[in-house]
């Protein structure tokens, strides 16, 4: 691998989108791998725009691109702006906020680089004890997990993670059409239909907000992404 591309969708991250950019461009990479960061604006009415503006200002780094939305599609729909301009043979969704360490990237990429899998997801529950988050948050978590592993017949333990490293002609292939919160599991979904890649999950810091601190997912985000289990597993 020479190359990963960064995908880092926005919506009303003005507190925290500078220093995700800043950590993030400033993140070394398992065997000098070359970062392409690519900040997708999905139309925020707050100041991130101004705040990306003004890092990337500050950086003044060639490997940075931002795509601006002029309307709200949602974060499957930033990410699918992302994908269309990613040139890097992996490509892996990095949150606007700070909920997950972007050094941990690397933990995804040496399962790549050693050859041990095709796809890698970063779990939040993998082999410890969950911490952080509301009893119903990781409720939930779980049994959305259990559905898409009894459907898309899989074996992951954190199917709603942002860290998802794909190769990304397979992420190019895939269609995707979800615009919010769906892209979750619709992109699990379509990608166990790949039979002949291999997956693997690496435990990943998981630092959860609350709705006060912009967390945006609600209830509503569940239902729909039941639906998507169930649409996107059972087709074909």
């Amino acid at each position: 691998m020479k190359k990963l591309s960064i995908i880092i969708p926005v919506y009303n991250e003005a507190k925290t989108i500078a220093e995700v950019i800043r950590v993030v461009n400033g993140l070394v990479l398992l065997n000098d791998i070359e970062k392409e960061i690519i900040v997708v604006d999905d139309c925020s009415t707050d100041q991130s725009n101004g705040e990306i503006k003004a890092e990337l200002e500050k950086l003044n780094s060639s490997s940075i691109k931002l795509c601006k939305h002029e309307i709200n599609k949602g974060k499957g729909g930033a990410i699918h702006t992302g994908i269309k301009e990613a040139t890097g043979e992996y490509t892996i969704i990095q949150d606007a906020d700070l909920e997950l360490v972007p050094a941990e990237i690397n933990n995804l990429l040496q399962i790549v680089i050693d050859k041990k899998a095709d796809i890698v997801y970063g779990s939040r529950f993998l082999n410890k004890k969950v911490k952080g988050g509301s009893w119903l948050s990781n409720r939930a978590n779980a049994f959305l997990t259990w559905l898409s592993n009894r459907v898309f017949g899989i074996r992951i333990t954190d199917m709603e993670t942002c860290y998802k490293l794909v190769p990304t002609p397979v992420f190019k292939s895939l269609k995707l059409v979800e615009q919010r919160f769906g892209f979750e599991p619709e992109i699990t979904a379509k990608l166990a239909k790949h039979k002949n890649l291999k997956w693997a999950e690496v435990a990943i810091t998981y630092n959860p907000r609350n709705n006060q601190q912009g967390k945006k997912i609600g209830w509503k985000d569940g239902f729909r992404a039941v639906w998507c289990i169930l649409k996107y597993g059972c087709g074909k």
